[in-house]
């Protein structure tokens, strides 16, 4: 709301309350005489009842212009008494929360606002002070939804200039909340053509290293098989493996963490709460999928200093990081790789976590600097830049509690500084680390679900030895077998196939085979659609990622055993 809408709206205000004391005033024979409004003399009291019928009709008149005025706006209106009763509501105020506004006069705005909310607009003004500048709250509409609104709050004075209550302007914010949610998902995807050439070639790169090893070694067991003496060959042929073998399963990591990058970055901020996140973690996310674009414009140099992790949403600040490495890497000239720089540093400061990204460009003129992170502003060429970059990576970081600023020097560069709230807990999740399988574990029955016969002969391969293993690549298949009595000790399906889903069998052995369903645990390569992901949130059933260490395949199996074992 601008300055002078608040303006107006404490005029309104100010001069509806005047003509309810005038007219109180002239009914209770407070008032002697009247001044004429056509002449501006005195009326006798002889007279004073004609002044007084055309006075309450010019009032009358005046209090429906306004009244006219507040029913017509788009925002919605409320009057409180010190008590934090509702005095009047606007017609639009009842709309926005499923009401009407005779069912709102005379109840709390806790009923609607909450505790918390209502305390925060109004404590201010118990200390005398105005609240003005909007905030953002959530109010419940009669149905129990939340309804996204952005608040400004005037005191309410009377004629001694003491406290009466309070007025508050609320505007609907929920289809705003919707277009930048919206705009958030474009910026992704604007980031994602950006570095798709670069993102395919670093996956190419580690992909080409695992089939040309692996054709190799093909090749050397070819030769081993083709020779007269294949067993006096045999240890030259180990020998000659063993480094292709370990090339490519780095190769391998390699691809894994690329499309786990992705993955965090195409996630829905909705998905992820906050909660601690390691700030370095996050940055060397952001660089690997920058990392094409960044190599071939600049030398990257990290200095990470020891931080603590930070309270935000992990999605959220990939993009943060990447946009600003995407937009320092743009502000270098190609070809000068060896000459340019692009810096990365971390440190803590206070309950602060400072992040910096640097580049050595040409800088940000000082008359301009002050527009950077405004909506579509621009220094870049037509299809090089949309404008919107630093404005949402500002917003984003505003969300997180955070503060996003930019300082630059002609001829040296620019440095974004990025400040981030300190997480109030420490994060307990670790990498997992390859287990040992317990030598005593317990041999079980297993059946493997999957539409992939890739995974299904790995996971037959990994735990054929000390399971029994029985694998299908159809959920129908599955739960036949299941309905017609067999028994599994544990069920690993994946979550999504074309047929029948993973999600579908769960249900399905829930109302035929509940026993098994309990013994059921997902396979997920990612849950990418909606469906999948409340699936997952509201289902008591474990998963595991693809792609998965062998070690810890076996280990969870042991594990799940040991514990489902016991529990018997």
């Amino acid at each position: 709301m601008t300055n002078d809408e608040q303006a107006e709206r404490r005029a309104l205000t100010q001069r509806l309350a005047e003509a309810e004391a005038t007219i109180q005033a002239l009914l209770s024979d407070q008032i002697d005489a009247v001044v004429d409004p056509r002449t501006s003399t005195p009326v006798l009291l002889s007279n004073a009842q004609a002044a007084l019928r055309e006075s309450e009709k010019g009032l009358r008149k005046s209090e429906e212009q306004y009244r006219q005025i507040v029913e017509a706006t788009s925002d919605g209106i409320v009057k409180i008494d010190l008590a934090a009763r509702v005095v009047f509501a606007n017609r639009r105020f009842a709309e926005m929360l499923g009401y009407e506004a005779s069912e709102l006069v005379g109840t709390s705005l806790l009923s609607v606002m909450g505790e918390l909310a209502t305390s925060a607009l109004l404590r201010a003004t118990h200390d005398g002070r105005a609240v003005n500048e909007a905030m953002d709250i959530e109010l419940r509409h009669k149905s129990g939804a939340e309804v996204s609104v952005s608040v400004a709050e005037t005191l309410l004075l009377n004629e001694a200039g003491a406290q009466i209550g309070h007025l508050i302007v609320v505007r609907d914010v929920t289809e705003q909340k919707k277009l930048q949610s919206q705009l958030l998902v474009s910026d992704r995807m604007a980031s994602v053509g950006t570095l798709a050439a670069g993102v395919a070639h670093e996956v190419n790169n580690p992909l080409a290293a695992i089939i040309a090893n692996l054709d190799y070694i093909t090749e050397q067991r070819g030769r081993l098989l083709d020779t007269e003496s294949p067993i006096r060959e045999y240890r030259s042929f180990l020998s000659e493996i063993e480094a292709p073998l370990q090339d490519a399963a780095e190769a391998a990591r390699r691809v894994r963490l690329i499309v786990r990058d992705l993955k965090v970055f195409s996630r829905s901020p909705e998905e992820e709460p906050r909660g601690p996140i390691s700030v370095v973690t996050v940055l060397d996310s952001a660089v690997r999928m920058a990392w094409n674009e960044l190599r071939h414009r600049a030398r990257l140099v990290k200095d990470y200093g020891p931080v603590p992790p930070v309270e935000v949403n992990e999605a959220r600040l990939v993009q943060v990081f990447l946009n600003l490495l995407v937009n320092s890497t743009q502000a270098l000239p190609e070809g000068c790789a060896e000459q340019n720089r692009v810096s990365i540093s971390t440190r803590a400061a206070g309950d602060r976590v400072i992040v910096e990204v640097s580049d050595t460009g040409a800088g940000i003129p000082p008359a301009i600097i002050g527009r950077i992170f405004d909506p579509f502003f621009t220094t870049k060429a037509a299809g090089v830049g949309s404008g919107l970059g630093l404005a949402i990576c500002q917003r984003l970081v505003t969300d997180m509690g955070g503060e996003l600023d930019a300082r630059s020097e002609m001829g040296k560069g620019t440095t974004f500084r990025v400040s981030l709230p300190i997480a109030r807990q420490q994060s307990t999740q670790e990498a997992a680390a390859p287990r040992q399988l317990p030598a005593n574990g317990r041999r079980g029955k297993i059946l493997v679900v999957d539409d992939e016969d890739l995974i299904l002969r790995a996971v037959q391969r990994i735990l054929s030895k000390e399971h029994d293993v029985v694998a299908t690549s159809s959920a129908r298949d599955a739960l036949a077998m299941c309905s017609k009595g067999e028994h599994f000790d544990l069920i690993m399906c994946d979550l999504m196939m074309p047929d029948m889903t993973g999600m579908d069998l769960y249900l399905e052995l829930v109302r035929v085979a509940p026993a098994q369903a309990e013994h059921m645990v997902f396979l997920t390569g990612g849950a990418f659609t909606p469906k999948a992901r409340d699936f997952l949130a509201i289902t008591p059933v474990e998963h595991l990622e693809k792609p998965f260490e062998p070690s810890n395949l076996r280990a969870f199996v042991q594990r799940y055993l040991r514990v489902h074992s016991a529990s018997r």
